[in-house]
C-alpha cells in the first residue's frame, strides 16, 4: 500500500458507498474488529475532508469506535464479496476477525488497521459522534424503516488523515 494525495481521487463516492460496500476497523495491532458497511458518506465539514460513518449500537465495532481515536474505511479489490458478505454476516464476539484468514492485516504509519487486500484505505480521526434520534427525523417514515426493531446508529464524523491505495 502507498499513501496517496486525496485529490488524486476520481470516484463517485455515492456508487463506491452504495455499490462496492466497504469495511470498517477499529482498533490497534493487538486487538481489532472490522465490520462490513454500505451507508456512509464524503464530502467537506467544518473546512476538513471527512467521512461520516454509521455504526449500530449493537455491534463489537461500535465499541472499538468508542474506545479508539482512529478508524479506517477500506474499500477492498474486485472480487472481495466472500470476505465482505462473511463479515458482515458474523459478529467479533463469536469469531476472531483478527484471524480471518481471507485477510491479511497491515497497520498504517498512524497505526490504524489495512489490509494487504485494500484497493483504497481512509484513516480517520473522530471529530464528532451522535446518536440517532427519532425526535430528529423530519420524514418519520424513515426512522420507522431503518430503526423498527429500536436497534440504533451511532453517527461518527472523521477528518480524514491520510489515504492508501494498492
Amino acid at each position: 500500500m502507498k499513501e496517496i494525495q486525496l485529490s488524486s481521487l476520481s470516484f463517485n463516492p455515492f456508487s463506491k458507498i452504495r455499490n462496492q460496500n466497504a469495511l470498517i476497523a477499529c482498533g490497534n495491532e493487538n486487538d481489532f474488529n472490522m465490520m462490513t458497511v454500505s451507508w456512509g458518506c464524503m464530502g467537506e465539514l467544518w473546512f476538513k475532508d471527512v467521512t461520516n460513518i454509521f455504526v449500530r449500537k449493537s455491534r463489537l465495532t461500535y465499541e472499538y469506535l468508542e474506545k479508539n481515536e482512529l478508524y479506517s474505511l477500506i474499500f477492498l479489490k474486485d472480487g472481495s464479496e466472500e470476505q465482505l458478505k462473511f463479515l458482515g454476516s458474523n459478529s467479533g464476539r463469536d469469531i476472531n476477525k483478527m484471524t480471518y484468514p481471507l485477510l491479511t492485516p497491515c497497520f498504517t504509519k498512524h497505526g490504524a488497521i489495512t489490509f494487504e487486500e485494500a484497493e483504497l484505505t481512509f484513516v480517520c480521526k473522530k471529530l464528532y459522534s451522535c446518536d440517532i434520534h427519532e425526535q430528529n427525523f423530519i420524514d418519520k417514515t424513515l426512522f420507522s424503516k431503518c430503526y423498527a426493531n429500536g436497534d440504533i446508529h451511532k453517527m461518527y464524523v472523521g477528518e480524514i488523515i491520510s489515504l492508501y491505495s494498492s
